[in-house]
């Protein structure tokens, strides 16, 4: 309990208001009037520091009813959001992001927290905030991220860290509990191109450097920074950042269980399996029901052949779980995606029935994912269940978004059945109707590979890599065919063009290497006819 003469005792002098929003913005006109306006309604005053905007962002902020203040940048996130907190007469804070907003349900639920008996505790609220990725194939991608999001207006409680910043700590300093709640905001609007992403790592990375030169060996500045190398696709740099970081950090720190998780993470892209496979096992025991640690371990034993391994790491990810706790964790993890995999794994074990299951319960958490339904339609051919798999594929006939997939589908069943013929016309008639579907154009060049004439399938594949100029697989299957053609020049080069993407793939290598042997009549070594 607090001691009425701790600090966190001192409320800020009461004014009758109850709830107070508390905003940091800068050149936010893009996002300002659809975050502000949909808290509006459910605060009793808007606080918005501007610090340093070019345009009209203090205008829209004062038009929407807000107070605004001024505050110079200086490169600390913490200072602003306390300049905002230092404005507030609420006897709650609420804290959001220019970019974000909140909707109506969510909205009464936090007017209906803050409206509660005030008590000495919990002095804050968890809530989670709501990252929609790119839309693809089908799927939503949403990243939930669990942060303190309102808390009591106490002169103790201020926010702590250049960047990614935290009341949390504050919050224990002076034995204060937390709530947890449903309660989520949406972050919608932060700019996703590649150039917007590329300025934000940028600044995420200038200023972490920056927190770390104040505080050496943080465990907090070191995960921010081996995070933010992953995201940036540095992986060496992110597994030296993270691999520091659980060395100074207890295992009762918010941010380690997801440290093991992002260290797998880099390990796996940089191809290093054992050590992610124990960097896995390290994190599992002290999380031993981490999702995410189960996905990452499922993916690991999966590419090392271990394939019953893979499917009980998977099987952990579905596992009823109680606890909890803050995290960041992309929903698709313990959903549609883990789903897939395991269906990945179960029809290379060669249980086929039991793949279709879980492509089923794939497409039921998301009825438009296009690679579940190919799933779906690879699992029935390999039963031979042909009429089960025409009920499904007239299913999508129906569904505007997949009907494309339907017609791949199609095409694939002739082929499924053995009827090659009837197979090349379909998938020809298909890519006269649906020129730009590269899903179906992927698809036929597969088919051509193996069984089309050498020019259809070039032209196919030509057509292909065109469009797909950074699809590996598409320039070794183009060299591959260039080698069956005898053109060995031409297919040295598409294995060059191949290595450039994926560097390291092996097969490509070894092709590349047969065919410079070939070139040099130095070698009559045999070459596997695989696509990829």
């Amino acid at each position: 309990m607090i001691s009425p003469t701790s600090p966190a005792s001192q409320l800020i002098v009461p004014s009758g208001v109850r709830l107070s929003l508390c905003m940091i913005v800068r050149d936010s006109s893009r996002t300002l009037v659809a975050a502000l306006s949909s808290i509006r309604p459910y605060v009793d005053e808007m606080i918005v520091v501007d610090t340093g905007s070019l345009d009209d962002t203090p205008e829209i902020a004062r038009r929407l009813g807000a107070q605004v203040f001024h505050f110079p940048w200086c490169d600390d996130f913490s200072a602003a959001r306390n300049e905002s907190l230092n404005r507030a007469a609420g006897d709650w804070l609420f804290w959001m992001d220019s970019d974000d907003t909140i909707d109506a349900a969510n909205g009464r639920k936090l007017r209906e927290l803050a409206d509660r008996p005030l008590a000495s505790n919990p002095l804050a609220y968890v809530m989670q905030v709501h990252c929609p990725g790119t839309q693809d194939d089908g799927q939503l991608d949403v990243t939930v991220v669990d942060h303190v999001k309102m808390f009591r207006n106490l002169l103790g409680l201020r926010f702590e860290g250049r960047i990614h910043e935290q009341v949390l700590p504050a919050i224990r300093r002076l034995g204060g509990d937390i709530g947890w709640t449903d309660i989520f905001v949406t972050h919608s609007g932060s700019d996703q191109s590649p150039q917007g992403r590329q300025r934000k790592q940028q600044r995420d990375l200038r200023l972490i450097e920056l927190e770390l030169q104040d505080k050496p060996d943080h465990p907090f500045g070191l995960f921010n920074l081996g995070m933010t190398y992953n995201d940036m696709g540095w992986y060496e740099q992110a597994v030296a950042a993270l691999r520091r970081c659980l060395q100074v950090s207890t295992t009762a720190e918010s941010h380690v269980r997801k440290a093991y998780a992002l260290l797998a993470c880099s390990l796996t892209q940089l191809e290093r399996w054992e050590e992610a496979a124990e960097t896995c096992r390290a994190g599992l025991l002290h999380f031993a029901s981490d999702p995410e640690l189960h996905f990452r371990a499922g993916l690991v034993a999966h590419r090392l052949g271990q394939l019953e391994n893979a499917v009980s790491e998977y099987r952990q990810v579905f596992a009823a779980r109680s606890e909890r706790h803050f995290s960041s964790l992309d929903r698709g993890i313990i959903g549609y995606k883990a789903r897939h995999n395991l269906a990945v794994v179960y029809g290379d074990m060669g249980r086929h029935d039991l793949a279709e299951l879980q492509w089923r319960l794939a497409i039921s958490d998301v009825p438009e994912y296009k690679a579940a339904w190919r799933g779906l339609g690879e699992s029935l051919f390999k039963q031979q269940r042909f009429t089960t798999a025409e009920v499904e594929i007239e299913r999508l006939q129906g569904v505007e978004p997949l009907r494309s997939e339907a017609q791949r589908l199609h095409c694939e069943l002739a082929y499924a059945k053995g009827d090659i013929l009837s197979a090349a016309r379909e998938f020809a008639e298909a890519a006269k109707s649906l020129p730009g579907d590269l899903d179906l154009l992927r698809a036929r060049c597969q088919f051509l590979f193996s069984h089309g004439e050498p020019e259809t399938a070039e032209q196919a594949l030509l057509d292909l890599c065109e469009r797909t100029p950074d699809d590996g697989g598409a320039h070794h299957n183009l060299g591959t065919l260039y080698l069956k053609m005898g053109r060995i020049n031409d297919a040295v080069a598409c294995y060059r063009r191949s290595l450039a993407v994926r560097p390291n793939y092996q097969l490509t290598m070894q092709h590349l290497e047969c065919a410079r042997a070939q070139l040099n009549k130095l070698s009559n070594t045999p070459l596997r006819n695989s696509c990829v």
